[in-house]
């Protein structure tokens, strides 16, 4: 039996044998995790500025915010990669022994429509670090499928910085019995065991979503109940996961294996943009139009039962400032209004934005504040490279890891597709690649319009550096043959142009 359906076989007697039971009070309290305190709660603190949080609990006003974090994550994963980046294997090799391989993998990733789902998941990764991608067989559908997991959901097992070979993720669930709630949470572990790769599962069960749980068994759940717990992959050489860390080291926790978020260090410029903003927005809501007046000019309806006047304007409305028992020979209206700062406010915010694109990696005016909201330039990918801009020098440092990362996912997929047999047959039987011989060119996937796509490609070709018939499959997405054909009758069209304006001449025309 292969070893992903090995994982997926029926139990035996149904139950699996749990040691003396002991309440877990959260996922780094389970012996076999590594992962330090303060790593975790920087994961789940920089989420928080991922979610928009402002960090502000002094009173009850609700505080006005920018959530920069998350404009900052995608900005970065916006110009990282998209749908038009080309992944390749065995582009150069004239035997095509990698042809199985190329169409294996493709199938896969169009299955699983890959590329756009790594350009939804590349922002959040951003923001806190990392990225996760577990291949697995399917039963359902036939297919393999990914599982994808940020930081907060994955935990390494060993405490080396180099590259994460034993893991453990976290899958939750909530289930509700009548007037109960109980949340589930899976732990998946990936490990080596004396040279040999183990997937072992364990189900913690817990009425409090703060709290791990008790250990219960797996078919606790419909849904783990064919589930192993542990079960040995049989050839399996290199993890059947693949996580992604962004660039850079990890200066918070240096002996931590897991990346950082490109806003992590710097939080407290973050908190100064969002107190000058919303003192910029307190500053607009005091600035309204008051006025101050005597409390005996305004109309009033007398109230019987208390004897007293009530007045008949509305206690919300701000435009009145009501001065109690004054005579109006004394007092007269007084405009109460403030002039509001814009301009000071706006050059204070675009100063902050300035600190932020310094610390964060991005090129000066990246973001901009005009009073209404920040919004970004919007450089096209011709202008960032040809610039060479800060954003592109950090572009490239985060793209050398993800092309390691999709390296990665190709190879645990060649490895699953081996390991994983149906009628007797491995899903996948070919040549796994060599590293060095997966592709991936992100220069198409870094254009944001196609007109500056169109114009980058023909400045090549004008200064002889492309072909004709590879400008036209860059820009019209055109197989190779395709492109030759259409390029190879746009030149005839040229020429048969060109010497229908000749006139006919002959040896007649030439006179001795």
């Amino acid at each position: 039996m292969s070893f992903w359906q090995a994982i997926k076989r029926v139990f035996g007697k149904g139950a699996v044998a749990i040691g003396a039971k002991k309440e877990l009070q959260s996922i780094l309290d389970h012996p076999k995790i590594q992962l330090s305190r303060e790593e975790y709660d920087r994961i789940q603190n920089s989420l928080l500025y991922y979610q928009g949080y402002t960090h502000c609990h002094s009173d009850q006003r609700a505080k006005a915010n920018i959530n920069m974090a998350r404009k900052v994550a995608s900005e970065y994963a916006k110009v990282m990669f998209n749908e038009q980046a080309e992944i390749t294997i065995g582009k150069d090799d004239k035997s095509k022994k990698y042809d199985e391989a190329s169409a294996w993998i493709e199938s896969v990733f169009q299955h699983n429509d890959f590329k756009r789902n790594l350009s939804k998941y590349l922002e959040p990764a951003m923001a806190l670090g990392g990225l996760v991608v577990r291949p697995y067989f399917n039963d359902q559908s036939g297919q393999v499928e990914f599982s994808w997991a940020l930081p907060d959901a994955f935990f390494p097992l060993e405490s080396s910085t180099n590259k994460i070979s034993q893991c453990a993720m976290a899958f939750k669930t909530i289930k509700t019995q009548g007037n109960k709630t109980f949340y589930y949470t899976l732990l998946e572990f990936h490990e080596w065991i004396d040279g040999e790769y183990w997937v072992s599962m364990e189900l913690y069960e817990s009425e409090n979503s703060n709290v791990l749980g008790m250990q219960v068994s797996l078919n606790t759940l419909k849904q783990y109940e064919e589930f192993e717990t542990a079960v040995h992959g049989e050839e399996i050489e290199r993890p059947i996961f693949s996580y992604f860390k962004t660039a850079g080291f990890n200066n918070i926790n240096p002996y931590s294996p897991l990346g950082v978020g490109v806003y992590d260090n710097c939080k407290r410029t973050l908190d100064r943009l969002n107190k000058a903003l919303d003192a910029f927005d307190h500053e607009i809501d005091v600035g309204k139009r008051r006025v101050a007046v005597p409390e005996s000019m305004l109309d009033g309806v007398p109230n019987k039962e208390t004897g007293t006047v009530d007045l008949t304007y509305d206690p919300m409305d701000e435009f009145y400032v009501v001065i109690p028992g004054t005579n109006p020979s004394d007092f007269k209206i007084t405009d109460l209004t403030q002039d509001i700062r814009t301009e000071q406010y706006i050059g204070a915010i675009n100063h902050r934005l300035r600190l932020l694109e310094m610390e964060v990696g991005l090129s000066t005016g990246t973001f901009v504040f005009d009073g209404a909201g920040v919004r970004t330039t919007n450089k096209t990918a011709t202008e960032v490279i040809s610039e060479n801009s800060q954003t592109y020098q950090s572009r490239n440092q985060q793209t050398t890891e993800l092309e390691e990362f999709i390296r990665d996912v190709v190879l645990a997929l060649c490895e699953l597709g081996r390991a994983t047999e149906i009628d007797g047959k491995p899903l996948f039987s070919g040549e796994t690649p060599n590293r060095e011989e997966i592709g991936v060119n992100f220069d198409d996937g870094i254009f944001l319009d196609k007109k500056s796509e169109s114009d980058y490609y023909r400045e090549l070709k004008n200064d002889g550096l492309i072909p004709g018939w590879l400008t036209l499959a860059k820009i019209m997405k055109l197989p190779e043959s395709k492109a030759k054909d259409l390029y190879r009758q746009a030149q005839l069209d040229v020429i048969d142009e060109t010497t229908g304006k000749i006139r006919d001449s002959g040896y007649e025309d030439f006179e001795e």
